[in-house]
């Protein structure tokens, strides 16, 4: 278990990759091919305001792939999208669990009700390409927003970056919705990984 707080996603990503040159990852074989493991990590954005892009990373088209499921052009083919904002309960109809969260806050700004889910195990536990398992929940804690952010895994090399900006605009979007000027984000994955591949990239490029 390891607990970083950064900044903000440029100046943090850097750190959070970093944690692989250590002693902390456990090197394991995987469907998807040899990876470094970290098995639980948490990491506090205290500025999800600021959207910039970490110089160096090396997927921005997919900063923009990521964005556009929840915010642009692929909202309706979006599986993502489908599941945070048009969640098919039982009785068919569909629930924006996002807009439904911000709402129970501004009822009651105690509420610790305001959850979401993007994951439904009898449709993506076996799935040859599963969406990305995120849940999360919304708090407000002295004044300021915190989105507590869940992902079952991650890749740190590609995935992460995408991940943290496109929640962190959420978090951002939701704090002035409810009139506070202050927004944090807590993501925690249960597997934060880079692939053997990547990780002798990183290796050549900081030595």
């Amino acid at each position: 278990m390891v607990e970083l707080e950064i900044a903000t996603v440029a100046s943090g990503w850097p750190d959070v990759v970093a944690l692989f040159a250590g002693d902390l990852p456990v090197r394991i074989a995987t469907r998807h091919g040899v990876s470094f493991d970290l098995p639980g990590l948490t990491v506090w954005l205290r500025n999800p305001a600021d959207l910039t892009p970490p110089p160096g990373y090396p997927y921005p088209e997919l900063i923009k792939d990521y964005r556009d499921r929840l915010f642009g052009d692929q909202r309706e083919s979006s599986l993502l999208h489908q599941r945070l904002r048009r969640w098919a309960p039982a009785d068919g109809t569909p629930v924006d669990q996002f807009a439904q969260a911000v709402a129970l806050l501004r009822q009651d700004e105690h509420s610790r009700s305001a959850v979401f889910s993007t994951w439904q195990p009898e449709e993506d536990l076996g799935g040859r390409f599963p969406v990305s398992p995120v849940g999360g929940a919304l708090r407000i804690v002295a004044d300021e927003l915190v989105l507590f952010l869940t992902a079952r895994s991650v890749d740190v090399w590609v995935g992460l970056v995408p991940e943290l900006l496109t929640f962190a605009q959420l978090a951002s979007d939701a704090a002035l919705d409810l009139g506070l000027t202050r927004s944090q984000v807590c993501y925690q994955a249960w597997s934060a990984h880079l692939y053997e591949v990547d990780y002798l990239t990183y290796l050549s490029e900081t030595r």
